[in-house]
């Protein structure tokens, strides 16, 4: 299974352009073209990344309301990304990756673990 991630940290100017990034590039994504009913569509991500966009907009001048508006906007919005995040983790192969990097997917090695043998007693 590859593991996926979605950059959505960072200052909200760089949050919203990485979101925008993102849609354009699941836009393009022949995994994401046709997800099932329980996925997100696309008109769904659009809709919520454009209201973040307007938040994100009003809240320009520090009105503290308006920052709280817009810290939820982007609340909604990683987790959309996150639940999509998880879609793409069960649905893409290895034969996708470049596909997925195209789309600016982060598509990071597995994490292998190595076991610890144990140590032998002293006495």
């Amino acid at each position: 299974m590859l593991h996926l991630k979605f950059d959505l940290s960072g200052k909200p100017a760089v949050f919203i352009s990485n979101c925008k990034r993102y849609y354009n590039g699941l836009s393009g994504l022949s995994l994401y073209r046709n997800p099932p009913d329980q996925a997100i569509s696309l008109a769904k991500l659009k809709e919520v990344l454009d209201l973040a966009d307007q938040k994100y907009q009003d809240a320009v001048n520090f009105d503290r309301v308006q920052i709280l508006l817009r810290n939820n906007a982007f609340k909604e919005l990683i987790d959309m990304f996150k639940r999509i995040e998880a879609y793409l983790q069960l649905v893409a192969t290895e034969a996708h990756i470049p596909e997925l990097a195209q789309a600016g997917i982060i598509v990071a090695p597995p994490v292998m673990r190595r076991k610890k043998a144990p140590s032998p007693a002293t006495s």
